[in-house]
């Protein structure tokens, strides 16, 4: 068994106690095997799982984050044509990948092959049934999953990979994504560092930030979490943009 998962069946057993729920919501690479064979990687850092929630079992009952559901029924939950965070990511991905336009509308081949090249991280494994607050008890949340977090860091950074997407988390940690047991003063570590700003229909402006680590090829995107608007085709562009001229 792995660092992280030990880790996380401890830290699991003291959340369902902790908060009288039963389970929480494992994540990490959807697809090992596959992940260690591709020749692209993505990393995405997220907050937490937000789910429906069923009070009576104790458990969610949304497909949106529960990802053993998402691997298991992933061509049943294609074909019902659930848009979900999921399948932003897989299209991110895809897109990345192969350098195609960013696109939500592909075959259920495409979602998975996009699916397999990610890593996905959330902050915090403790499934919350109403919209994050950054708050006293989401930090305290992600202070109880740290060492958890940083174990899949660890793992995932010594397959390597090639971009580490925060999504709205950056300054969370802020946690260090290529060298988790070694600590990250905000941008010390970074290079090559470049803001892309927009704005939008309704005249408000929007910008993230895409660097470069300690002079390495990983590149980091601190920007939107993939599930709001149409921030996620946006940042692909970006991403592409600093891939080729960067």
């Amino acid at each position: 068994m792995k660092k992280s998962d030990e880790l996380f069946e401890q830290v699991q057993a003291e959340q369902c106690k902790k908060y009288g729920i039963t389970s929480c919501i494992k994540d990490g690479i959807l697809y090992p095997g596959q992940f260690e064979k591709s020749p692209f990687r993505m990393l995405m850092i997220l907050k937490e799982p937000y789910a429906d929630w069923d009070d009576e079992n104790q458990k969610p009952v949304s497909e949106d984050f529960d990802f053993a559901d998402i691997i298991r029924n992933l061509k049943e939950i294609w074909e019902r044509g659930l848009n979900k965070t999921w399948l932003k990511v897989a299209a991110i991905a895809y897109s990345l990948k192969n350098d195609t336009p960013y696109t939500e509308n592909l075959s259920f081949e495409q979602v998975k092959e996009g699916l397999e090249c990610v890593c996905w991280i959330n902050l915090s494994k403790t499934p919350w049934n109403t919209l994050t607050n950054m708050d006293s008890k989401f930090y305290e949340r992600t202070k109880d999953w740290e060492p958890v977090v940083k174990a899949q860091l660890a793992e995932v950074a010594e397959l390597g990979y090639d971009i580490a997407w925060f999504g709205n988390t950056f300054e969370l940690g802020p946690l260090n994504p290529v060298e988790p047991y070694v600590g990250w003063d905000d941008f010390h570590d970074t290079f090559n560092e470049k803001w892309y700003q927009r704005t939008t229909e309704g005249g408000k402006k929007t910008r993230i930030q895409i660097m470069k680590y300690n002079k390495t090829d990983v590149i980091i995107v601190n920007g939107y979490h993939p599930g709001f608007g149409n921030s996620a085709e946006w940042t692909v562009e970006c991403i592409k943009d600093y891939r080729e001229n960067f």
